[in-house]
């Protein structure tokens, strides 16, 4: 990393909060380097508004493994997905759409199994 990349990372991630000493350790490099930098860095420019992001559903952040990637890549080539994501959500979606239907045939058979009991039919 060159150094002025280096002075622009450090003074973004002291906007974060960061200490130099957590600085010097994400970068590789020494306090006293972290220090200089941020004495040299450049003027933050003016803060810029961000869109805020989309909502994302609860419990999707899965920790990335060897056997979790193969298993999306294999998705994404069968489904001919662009990304990884839309071919887990389409898997996600299948996978419901299963669990729905056999959900509604047991509801189904039970209702028929009690209305056959409440008749005396069995």
């Amino acid at each position: 990393m060159s150094r002025a990349t280096r002075r622009i990372v450090a003074a973004h991630l002291a906007t974060l909060g960061m200490s130099p000493a957590e600085i010097a350790g994400e970068l590789g490099v020494s306090r006293d380097t972290v220090r200089r930098d941020l004495a040299d860095a450049p003027p933050s420019a003016t803060p810029v508004e961000l869109e805020p992001a989309p909502p994302v559903a609860a419990g999707l952040l899965l920790p990335d493994g060897a056997s979790l990637r193969q298993d999306l890549n294999l998705l994404t080539a069968a489904y001919r997905a662009a990304r990884p994501e839309d071919a887990a959500r389409f898997a996600i979606h299948q996978a419901a759409t299963n669990v729905r239907r056999a959900w509604q045939a047991r509801a189904a058979a039970r209702h028929a199994a009690g209305g056959d009991r409440a008749s005396g039919a069995l």
